[in-house]
């Protein structure tokens, strides 16, 4: 009931409802769907109708809407609103592009003092970008319209210009993400971090057990700096994330209950869940670490059924958010990953470049990318074609876009999943 009301107070509320009317309404005289039809009909109306609610309600069952800092939050992959990010959404759908980018995330450096077991970003060539070659990446990214812009590495921390990245973001309008293992933070820096506009701090927390997270992250003592970490971000007002990748044993050892409750005494908002990627240290032989469709299923049934109960902190869990029955893989379509050297890949797991920043327009690359992936698909991209991925690297990652584009062809195209078909009129 307390979702119901929420969902009603959110489209009655005009900071929330005035862009994406205007926007839609400019979308409809131009005969173009961009959402089911019962909510822009709410949109459209006075009032949020009964039906529309519902909708609204049925396609967040298994999500809680928060509020912090005075606004609505659903999960961290979309932006809090109502605010310039949330709006910037809606107004990319007037821009003529076939895809816009919700979010990117940037791989600032590849440096790490850590040795974590998965790491996504081992394996790829080396490179760095300077401070200004950054911020014209961010500034083409507000361009292209991205939402959400997420600082990682590499430890993004290792980065003394870190602050000024983050001003450069948030000052055009996104909203910031640090994605950080808790090496080279301190509360200092996330004071400057604030003062710079950052609104979310998510950092890792593999497992509930001092010493067997340390083991994981090969560096003793990382896991009581993570939660200091987090405590401090939660103190200093950040919308603030455990992120967790959830092993076999950790599902199996039935942890990840421990794991929330910990999330939970240290103040966070979100415990953001990811597993392990065929990619990085795991790109070859990633079979032994990889989650089977029973444990996929545990934990989607773990996302839904903790946020269904209410209990904090909220659960994001990759695998249900692109699920097919949602919003699937928006790897290359919404999203994309810009690596430490400049190289342009759909996501942060899929090592294949479709251009460097320092040699190409970004907008140029994007549309070539977009183009390559199709639309969102039902199934994670890596996950179904990283042996096609391997097998064009030759060892070498990121792929070089000729083979990147071989691999899309060689992949072909999905359905799309439940959630655009709605929104399409394909589906009940």
């Amino acid at each position: 009931m307390a979702q119901y009301w929420n969902i009603a107070r959110m489209l009655l509320d005009r900071r929330v409802t005035a862009v994406p009317r205007r926007v839609l309404g400019e979308l409809k005289r131009q005969g173009r769907r961009q959402l089911p039809a019962e909510v822009e009909r709410s949109l459209h109306g006075l009032l949020p109708g009964l039906k529309a609610v519902r909708f609204v309600q049925r396609w967040l069952d298994g999500e809680q809407i928060t509020r912090h800092a005075g606004q609505w939050v659903i999960n961290s992959f979309l932006p809090p609103f109502p605010g310039p990010a949330f709006d910037r959404m809606f107004e990319n759908l007037l821009s003529g592009r076939r895809l816009s980018p919700v979010s990117a995330f940037l791989a600032v450096t590849a440096a790490c003092p850590y040795h974590c077991w998965h790491c996504s970003f081992k394996r790829r060539e080396a490179g760095e970008l300077s401070t200004g070659e950054w911020k014209r990446v961010i500034s083409d990214l507000e361009g292209l319209g991205a939402s959400l812009i997420g600082f990682t590495g590499g430890e993004p921390c290792t980065r003394p210009d870190l602050p000024e990245l983050v001003a450069a973001a948030a000052g055009g309008g996104a909203a910031t993400i640090l994605f950080s293992s808790g090496a080279a933070l301190d509360s200092g820096l996330l004071a400057q971090l604030k003062a710079a506009g950052l609104w979310s701090v998510c950092i890792s927390l593999d497992h509930p057990d001092p010493a067997e997270h340390d083991r994981l992250r090969g560096a003793p003592g990382c896991f009581a700096r993570a939660v200091e970490n987090l405590r401090q971000a939660s103190t200093l007002g950040f919308y603030t994330m455990v992120g967790a990748v959830a092993t076999r044993s950790l599902l199996k050892n039935g942890l990840l209950p421990e794991l929330h409750r910990l999330a939970a005494r240290c103040g966070v908002h979100e415990l953001r869940i990811v597993e392990p990627m065929p990619c990085g240290l795991l790109a070859f032989d990633p079979a032994n670490a990889l989650l089977n469709q029973d444990e996929i299923r545990a934990l989607r049934r773990f996302h839904v059924e903790t946020n269904r109960a209410g209990r904090r902190p909220k659960v994001c869990a990759f695998n249900q958010i692109e699920s097919p029955e949602l919003f699937g893989c928006g790897a290359g379509t919404q999203h994309l990953f810009i690596d430490a050297g400049g190289e342009v890949c759909p996501c942060d797991f899929t090592a294949m470049s479709f251009g460097n920043v320092t040699r190409a327009p970004l907008a140029q690359i994007w549309t070539t990318m977009s183009e390559a992936m199709g639309n969102p698909r039902r199934h994670c991209f890596i996950q179904r074609h990283y042996k096609l991925v391997r097998q064009h690297s030759q060892g070498r990652f990121p792929l070089p876009p000729d083979a990147s584009l071989r691999v899309c062809a060689e992949a072909g195209r999905e359905d799309l999943p439940d959630y655009f078909q709605q929104m399409l009129g394909r589906k009940a």
